[in-house]
Formats: C-alpha cells, sequence, structure tokens
C-alpha cells in the first residue's frame, strides 16, 4: 500500500538527507522519471539541482518542481494564452469605462479612472481567485453592501471578458490545472513516490493540488522539519489538514540541538527560558542603511581573508524593497560578488527611452523639448555629435513652441548652423507624418520596429562600443533592445483583443506601463558569491556565517493591511466569503516560524542588524523580533548578552588598518595618518602611489590652492577684485538697488555664485530637460493656495471656530481646474495623461497641506485664521532696516499671514514645495537665512509671535521661530521658541548681517568660501572650490 507519510521533526534533521539520498539512488539507476521532489521556491530548486548533478554527474530526468510548475506541467499541450499584469490591468481599465459608461459602478466611480486603484483591483482579484473562489460563490457570500458587491461585479466582467477571449492569468491556470486532475489523475502515473519538503503550510491551490496528488497511487512523503516544543498555529493547522486527507504523523528525532537551533527552539516561547550567551553573536546598531551594510561588507572580507568561502556566507534582507539597492551600491564600492542579479527596468535604458522620444514628439506637438530630445539622440542619430553639441544649444537659447516657430524664426537664421537645424526638422517632421495619431497596436508596433530597422540599431549599439570600449553597455543595450522587441510582440498577441483603434497617446501610455515593469539582468549574479535570501527563501539551507539584515520596527516584521480591501477591520467578512486571510496574529504567527527557522540555518556566526535611519528628532527601534533574541540570552546588560557594534558616520573615517576594504578609504587612512603627524611609513605611500597615480597628485593640488588663496595678496584663487575701476562699477550697479532676500542669501551661501550669477550672470547651458521645473510647481501652487484661502475664507473660518464642519475633499475638483486655468495660462499642454497624473499629484499636495492645515488651527487653544495673502513690501511703498544710520532698502513678498482671533497678534507662514534645505534658528543666527527675520521687520507696528513654513510635499507645518510665552503655539522644546529678548537680537543680527554682505558687495569681496556649497550647485564644474561642507 502506498504510503502518506508526514516527517515532523526539529530544525536540520536528518530525514531531508534521507529523502534526499532515496532520490539520488533513483537517478544513480536511471530511473529519475519514478518521482517528483516539490520544493517551495526556485532558490532551493536550483540548490537541489546542482547537488543531485554533483552527486550523479551526467544525469536525465531530474524532476524537481514548485506546485507552480507542476501546473504548467499539466497546461503544457494546452493552448491557453496567458495574460500578464500589464494586460490585466489594461482589461480592468476597460471594464471600469464599460461599466461606468452603463452607471453599474457607484462606490467605486470617482476612483475607478485612478491607475493605482486598478493595481490594488488586479491584485484582490488574484487574491479571491487564488483562494479558489468562483465570481458566483463571492457574489453569493459576500455582504449586501457596494464595498463588496461591486469588486464582484468587476471580479465577474473580468472573468467573463477572459473566458470570452480564451485568456487565462496566473491563477485561473490553477483552476485549469485542477479541473484537469479531477477528470484524469494519470498525470502521475507511473510514479513511485514523490517528496514534498520544506513546506510548513500551503496555500489553498497549493493545498487543492495536493489533495488530488493524494488520490494517486505513489508514496508521498511530506518532510516538515520545523517541530518545536510549542509549534506554532501555522503549523499546527497545516499538520491537522494533512491528518484529515489521511496522511500519518511520525515525529523526528534529533539527537543534539545546536547552539541555534536551541534559540530556534526557544524563541516566542510561553515558557520563561533562557540560554546561555556564547559571544558568536553580534549586534549591529547603524546610523543609517548605508552604514548597515558597509559594515556588514567589512566583516565578510574579514571572514574571507580567514578562509571562510563565500558561499558559506548568506545575507538575509528582511526588507529587501528598501536595501537592495544600497546593497548592490555597497557591493560594487566593496567589489563583493554576490548570488543576486540586478536588475534594471527597460525604461530607464537610453535606448528605449530614445524609441519613446520618437513618439513623445507628435504626442506634444513637436514643442521645444521634443525637438531636444529628438536631436540629442545616440541610437537614432540625425547628425553628427559635434554638431548635436553647438544645436542644442542654439535650441536651448532660441524661444519657440513649435516647429513651424522654430523653422520662421528670424533669429536662427543669425546662426552658421541655420540651414544644417531646418534639414534636421524637416527630417523629423518627415518622420512624425509616418505616426498616425490612431491605429490599431497592430500598426504602431509595426511602426516602431519599421523605425528600429531603419537606423540599423545594433549597427548604432555596436559603434557606440567601440566609442566607449565598454563591454557592459554593449551587453545592456542588446539586452534591452531584445527584450524590447519581445515586449511588442506581446503587445500583437494580446492588445487588439481590448481595442479596435486607440490614440498614439494611449498607446504610449499603454507601452511606458509596460516597460516600467519589464526589466533585464544589467550584472548578473555571481553563484559562488555571497547568498542573498529573504525570510521567505531562506528555508532549508544552512550557513557558517549569518547576516539578517534590517531588523527595525515598523519594517519587520512587515504585518500591516495590505489595502483599503484587505485589512483587519474586513477580515470577519473575508472569511465569512471564503478568502484565505490572515488577521494580525495569525500573521505575526507565521512571521515567527518563519523568523525561528531563519536563526537555525546559522551553524557559526550569527549577526543581527538595523539601521536607525533618524529622520528629525524620530529614530527607528530595534524589530521586536531582535528583542525576543536577546529576551532569551542571558544577561542583566545589552554586551552581557552578544557583542554589540555601533557605527556611527565616524566608521567613514577608518581609524585602523584593518578597517579598510577599498581603495579610496586606504588613501584617506594614509592622508589623515600624514595630517595628525603620527607615525607613518613612506613605503605605504609609495606602495599606494604604485596603485594609483592620480589621488595624491589631486590632493596636492588642491593644497596648494588653498594655501594661494589664504594669502593676503590678491592671487586667482582668492576671489576679491582689487581692480578700483571694476569696485566702482559694482558699487554703481548697486547704488539705487532695492536688495530682495534670495538676492542677499545667496552672496551669504556663496560669494563665488553671486559673482557669476548675479553680476557675471553667467548662464548654464542645461543638459535635463525638466516638464515642470521646481519654479513653475511654486508660482502655480502659491498661486491656488491664495485663491483657495480666499475663496473659501469663510468656510475655512467657520470649521476653525468649530460653527459649521468644512468637508476639505469636496473641494478637489477646484483645485484641479484652478491648475489647469493656471497652466494653460502658462502654455502648458495639460491634455496629455503624464500631466494629468502631475496636475493630480500636485492637487493631492495641495488638499493633504490644507487639510493639516485645518487640522492644526482647529487644535489652537487660542484661535487663528488666515487674514493676508502674498503680502508685498517694499514695492508700492518702501520699507528700509536702519544699521549704522544707513538705511537700506528690501523688497519682498510674505505667502500669508495669520491673525488671532480675539487678539492682534500675527503668524507669517512661508509655502516651501519640499523640506529640503529648509532653514532654522541656527542658520538665521550665523546670517545664512534671512528671509523669516526680514518678514517680521517688515510687518512693522504688528506683534510677530511666529513665523512657519508650509511644507507642501509633506502636508506639514513647520514652526521655526516662536515667542515661547506662546505654549499653545510653541513647546519649550522646539528649537524655534524664544523670547522676545532673543528676537529682538536676532532681528539685529540679521540687520548686521544683511549690511555687512553689502559692504562685501560693494567692495568686490567675492571669495571663494561658501558658508553653505550645494552638491546641486550649477558651478561646480568651473569652482576651484572642494570643500566637504556639502548640504544635500
Amino acid at each position: 500500500m502506498e504510503d502518506r507519510i508526514v516527517y515532523l521533526g526539529p530544525y536540520n534533521n536528518d530525514k531531508k538527507d534521507e529523502l534526499f539520498n532515496k532520490s539520488i539512488y533513483y537517478l544513480e539507476q536511471n530511473k529519475g522519471d519514478k518521482f517528483y521532489y516539490i520544493l517551495p521556491n526556485g532558490k532551493l530548486l536550483v540548490k537541489y539541482r546542482n547537488k543531485m548533478i554533483e552527486e550523479v554527474g551526467q544525469t536525465f530526468d531530474i524532476n524537481l518542481f514548485t506546485f507552480d510548475d507542476i501546473v504548467d506541467k499539466l497546461l503544457k499541450n494546452k493552448f491557453y494564452t496567458y495574460i500578464d499584469g500589464e494586460m490585466k490591468e489594461a482589461l480592468l481599465s476597460k471594464i471600469f469605462i464599460d461599466l461606468n459608461a452603463a452607471s453599474k459602478l457607484k462606490y467605486y466611480k470617482n476612483i475607478s479612472s485612478k491607475k493605482g486603484f486598478t493595481k490594488v483591483v488586479g491584485n484582490i482579484i488574484g487574491e479571491i481567485k487564488r483562494s479558489l473562489i468562483a465570481p458566483k460563490i463571492y457574489i453569493d457570500k459576500s455582504p449586501n453592501t457596494l464595498f463588496y458587491r461591486e469588486i464582484g461585479l468587476i471580479y465577474e466582467e473580468y472573468e467573463k471578458w477572459l473566458y470570452e477571449q480564451e485568456l487565462i492569468d496566473r491563477e485561473e491556470s490553477f483552476f485549469k490545472g485542477l479541473t484537469i486532475l479531477k477528470e484524469d489523475n494519470s498525470f502521475f502515473d507511473g510514479l513511485d513516490f514523490i517528496v514534498i519538503d520544506e513546506f510548513f503550510d500551503f496555500r489553498p491551490q497549493e493545498m487543492e493540488l495536493l489533495k488530488e496528488i493524494a488520490k494517486t497511487d505513489c508514496s508521498i512523503y511530506i518532510n516538515m522539519p520545523f517541530n518545536r516544543e510549542e509549534n506554532f498555529n501555522t503549523l499546527l493547522k497545516t499538520i491537522d489538514i494533512l491528518k484529515d486527507l489521511g496522511f500519518k504523523i511520525i515525529y523526528v528525532e534529533k539527537e543534539e540541538l545546536s547552539y541555534y537551533e536551541h534559540i530556534g527552539n526557544m524563541v516566542f516561547s510561553q515558557k520563561e527560558r533562557t540560554i546561555k550567551p556564547n559571544f558568536n553573536i553580534y549586534m549591529i546598531k547603524a546610523s543609517n542603511s548605508y552604514l548597515e551594510i558597509k559594515r556588514v561588507s567589512e566583516e565578510i572580507k574579514r571572514y574571507f581573508i580567514k578562509g571562510v568561502d563565500l558561499k558559506d556566507i548568506a545575507i538575509i534582507l528582511v526588507n529587501p524593497n528598501e536595501y537592495k539597492d544600497i546593497m548592490f551600491q555597497v557591493f560594487e564600492e566593496e567589489r563583493i560578488p554576490c548570488s543576486l542579479n540586478k536588475d534594471i527596468s527597460l525604461i530607464e535604458i537610453p535606448l528605449i527611452k530614445e524609441i519613446l522620444h520618437i513618439l513623445e514628439f507628435n504626442i506634444n506637438k513637436g514643442n521645444k523639448t521634443s525637438i531636444i530630445n529628438r536631436i540629442k539622440s545616440n541610437y537614432f542619430s540625425l547628425c553628427n555629435n559635434e554638431d548635436k553639441e553647438v544645436i542644442e544649444y542654439i535650441l536651448r537659447k532660441l524661444q519657440f513652441d513649435s516647429t513651424w516657430e522654430l523653422l520662421n524664426s528670424d533669429k536662427l537664421q543669425s546662426f552658421n548652423y541655420a540651414s544644417n537645424i531646418e534639414k534636421i526638422i524637416i527630417a523629423i517632421e518627415e518622420e512624425s507624418k509616418s505616426i498616425p495619431e490612431k491605429a490599431n497596436i497592430e500598426e504602431y508596433v509595426e511602426l516602431i520596429m519599421n523605425i528600429i530597422q531603419k537606423y540599423n540599431i545594433e549597427d548604432s549599439i555596436i559603434n557606440i562600443y567601440n566609442l566607449t570600449k565598454d563591454y557592459d553597455l554593449l551587453y545592456r543595450d542588446f539586452a534591452a533592445l531584445n527584450k524590447f522587441r519581445e515586449v511588442l510582440t506581446n503587445f500583437n498577441n494580446f492588445t487588439n483583443i481590448l481595442y479596435d483603434k486607440i490614440t498614439l497617446e494611449e498607446f504610449f501610455s499603454l507601452l511606458e506601463s509596460y516597460l516600467q515593469n519589464e526589466s533585464i539582468v544589467e550584472v548578473q549574479g555571481n553563484h559562488k558569491g555571497i547568498n542573498i535570501l529573504t525570510p521567505v527563501t531562506a528555508r532549508g539551507h544552512k550557513f557558517k556565517v549569518l547576516f539578517i539584515v534590517g531588523l527595525s520596527q515598523g519594517k519587520y516584521p512587515n504585518v500591516a493591511d495590505e489595502n483599503f480591501f484587505f485589512n483587519e477591520e474586513n477580515y470577519e467578512e473575508l472569511k465569512g466569503i471564503g478568502l484565505d486571510v490572515k488577521n494580525y496574529h495569525e500573521k505575526l504567527d507565521k512571521e515567527s516560524l518563519i523568523f525561528a527557522n531563519i536563526l537555525s540555518t546559522c551553524t557559526d556566526k550569527l549577526y543581527l542588524s538595523y539601521s536607525e535611519n533618524s529622520t528629525g528628532d524620530e529614530k527607528n527601534i530595534p524589530s521586536m523580533f531582535l528583542d525576543e533574541v536577546l529576551r532569551i540570552i542571558e544577561g542583566e546588560k545589552l554586551e552581557e548578552k552578544l557583542k554589540v557594534i555601533n557605527v556611527d558616520m565616524d566608521y567613514l573615517l577608518k581609524t585602523e588598518s584593518d578597517q579598510l576594504t577599498t581603495k579610496k578609504e586606504l588613501s584617506n587612512y594614509l592622508l589623515r595618518k600624514y595630517y595628525e603627524e603620527e607615525e607613518y611609513d613612506e613605503n605605504q605611500f609609495l606602495m599606494y602611489n604604485h596603485i594609483d597615480e592620480s589621488t595624491f597628485k589631486e590632493v596636492n593640488s588642491r593644497i596648494l590652492c588653498e594655501v594661494e588663496r589664504n594669502k593676503d595678496e590678491f592671487n586667482k584663487y582668492s576671489g576679491n577684485i582689487g581692480d578700483e575701476n571694476i569696485i566702482q562699477d559694482i558699487y554703481n550697479i548697486h547704488k539705487d538697488k532695492i536688495y530682495s532676500i534670495s538676492y542677499l542669501e545667496s552672496y551669504a551661501k556663496c560669494p563665488y555664485y553671486f559673482l557669476l550669477n548675479n553680476i557675471l550672470k553667467v548662464e548654464e547651458m542645461e543638459r535635463t530637460l525638466m516638464d515642470f521645473t521646481p519654479l513653475d510647481r511654486g508660482i502655480i501652487t502659491h498661486d491656488i493656495l491664495k485663491q483657495y484661502y480666499s475663496n473659501y475664507k469663510m468656510e475655512i473660518e467657520n470649521h476653525i471656530l468649530s460653527k459649521e464642519i468644512f468637508d476639505v475633499n469636496k473641494t478637489y475638483e477646484y483645485i484641479i481646474n484652478k491648475m489647469e486655468e493656471i497652466m494653460e495660462s502658462m502654455g502648458m499642454n495639460v491634455e496629455t495623461n503624464l500631466w494629468k497624473l502631475r496636475i493630480e499629484n500636485n492637487a493631492d499636495r495641495i488638499l493633504n497641506l490644507v487639510k493639516a492645515d485645518l487640522d492644526r488651527l482647529s487644535r489652537l487653544k487660542k484661535k487663528a485664521i488666515p487674514v493676508d495673502f502674498e503680502v508685498e513690501f517694499g514695492r508700492r511703498k518702501s520699507f528700509n532696516i536702519e544699521v549704522d544710520d544707513i538705511k537700506i532698502p528690501l523688497t519682498g513678498v510674505i505667502d500669508r499671514i495669520d491673525k488671532y482671533v480675539d487678539e492682534d497678534k500675527y503668524i507669517i507662514i512661508d509655502y516651501k514645495n519640499s523640506d529640503y534645505n529648509t532653514k532654522n534658528i541656527k542658520d538665521m543666527s550665523s546670517g545664512l537665512s534671512l528671509q523669516l527675520p526680514v518678514y517680521i521687520m517688515s510687518q512693522e507696528g504688528k506683534e510677530v509671535v511666529a513665523a512657519m513654513y508650509g511644507i507642501i510635499s509633506k502636508g506639514e507645518f513647520e514652526l521655526k521661530i516662536g515667542n515661547i510665552e506662546e505654549s499653545h503655539l510653541v513647546s519649550k522644546r522646539n528649537k524655534g521658541a524664544i523670547t522676545e529678548g532673543e528676537l529682538e537680537e536676532l532681528l539685529d543680527i540679521t540687520k548686521e548681517s544683511i549690511k555687512s554682505y553689502i559692504d562685501s558687495i560693494h567692495k568686490g569681496n567675492f571669495s571663494v568660501n561658501p558658508m553653505e556649497c550645494s552638491p546641486f550647485c550649477i558651478y561646480k564644474e568651473i569652482c576651484r572650490y572642494k570643500g566637504n561642507m556639502e548640504v544635500k
């Protein structure tokens, strides 16, 4: 009789080896077709396949599968057409349009056009199908509310579309596979046994497959090496189901548990048990994620030098989305190979961007941006590289909005390149005419294929390689081109099902969505490198050195609600429908099981790491799972339990030679020793110069520059203008000038920048096109906020005073309309999907800021309301500050002034698009930030008790100056809390700073000695200053 056995044993028991060896014996006997081996993930498949080949050598019929692979084999000879994620979203968008046209959507009507909603609904349908719930069952069992019923309606329409077009999605393949097995179980005929290893639970569709597999005539062995003294509910529920299927539970013993298996057995136990420390456990506490991975890299190199093979070291990224890119960055710096492929999205690759630029030319009606983007193309080139540079420069200097305006421009004819530009523009227009405004998908795909063929892109890629000699670039471009062709083929297969003819803009949007989600391998993983795993893929492995990275609370364990539908509030209703959903405790139980298993995979050195990633006053704290490990290890103090490694910013300044891991760190280390006059070996410098000839030469050059700069006499480095005639010219320029705050602040930050930007008017030749500049956004946002608060003045006031609730959400369309109105007046095309998305994003920001503002004002004990907007000073009526009997005229505009309802006290508010480089009171005291102090001084005769920033991107208000007596408004802990005397002192400092800046400007002092050096400075390529005071 066939065996139906579950082997339930402790972590890393020998049963896995027994089952594996049984399979090896069959392979050696050329009976690989007599067994199936089912594993939970692809990582284990690769490991087992390599191990089997290693053990047996050349062999056939290695039948290693996941359950998904089983389904694929079942459907192998069935001619189904699969639908992918992007196509699924396109289909759902079409369904939303049809349902809205038939007035069948009410609850979700207003958000059904949002792309984010389409993606979420796609995920919801996927989860419903994974629970094997058909539309009729869902509708019959769901609560009789629009919230649930309209999801059912969408699901029903979606399934109808799939059926009519003979399509299936990934989830549907399980339905089909199960149907096949229920009708005919011969798929498993001829097998002697099936091994199912390393599962602690099964997805609903996997369990249904297992039920059908259990009806076969072959033996089934399920190995579950997760048994503990106190088992997790996740495992116990699975065992109960398997018992009901007729499986016999055989308990496997193990002679002795390892130290880490003991820990895995003890964590999350209800019993008060502890274990003695062994000091092979380390805790890395880092200031940020970069430093965390940097220190992990140092430890990896240390073990490698000691002879530990990289394959015996693993990093488990418990929060891969946050850490993966940082890990690739650090590993590239440290030259550490890893097993994980580094992917790059197709839409990020220049070759693909240039294809999109060709289509965008028509969408954007041949505007300036589109023309320049098209001319800059390297793969679909219209002229040689030298001409590109010149033509780009000329076009940026000309004012035009279309090819017609450009070709009829008198200024164009003044350039020598006029005839060249005309020929190129005509060629672009001819190319543009071949692109229809409306066509079916097949026609658009054929068009793009023809363009690729016309420009012989393969030759272009090789030509670029011949210039750069960059093999990685060559590989990337050919891989991207092949993948892009594959995407276009998918378009032909699917999208004609949805549309007859669509607009170019609709096609572009669909193509863009595909390209964002499709990727190629930029760097191939090294199978001999460090193992990179996630908590889910860690089972079934063992490592000598294990790093568990990212153990910060809130990040891991991640047991948060998935979306508006699958959340704790809806748990009972979703369970009633029959969906496989988990509440908080069930999720936590499963995550606890996974974490306990992770701990057991270590055999020698264990590192538990997390980063604080502080933002403002907030810092990440250790995960509850890290705290749980600490709880069971004996010791009063943390240092008695394990070895603690603190990593702060000073870590980047390596003080010991054994901490050095890169060439850059070595050069910094040698320079530091030399500077501090410590003992150093000249041979080390000679050795380094042999490795790198340029670094120390550059350092020496900069030092000589600084020596010259600090000499008293005039020289080329100082930035002081010595010519009396030039000084007189500068004085005359400023003789009757009314100073703006930004003008003076630019001098405060960097006198040299001020000279180049404000005196010499040196302009940057932009290399990056921005369709929506920060300046545009600022102008639009400020204007809308002014109109909004003016238009809804009474409603806002009533809301703040608790007279009548003002529903801000109902004003969303007002914001959208105003934004479109203002942008159209600025000459922007607001009809494209991209612009609509930008408008929605910015409208959301404004709406969230208003909500936050009203909530804040409503909570104040002393009520304050907005009373004035865009308050000018120094324009119609002069405004001066007086310093040493000298009057200095100033001008500016205050975004908003609020006033206490019952007192003549005022609050100044300045809107900022983001909190990038916002200033605090320390910056004001140093003279770096003048804005808020000058605003306060401008309101002569008014008692200003506070000044703050409204951060639009965050929907927050940050108080920067506040009278400490106004306790309802400002806490004593706030850095901006000051007394009236301190405020007067700050205003006097501001006056003195303004006078000193103006005196220095008049004297021609434009020294290259910035108080603040921005990494985004447009003059950084021509500036001699290479300081370390950059603000980010």
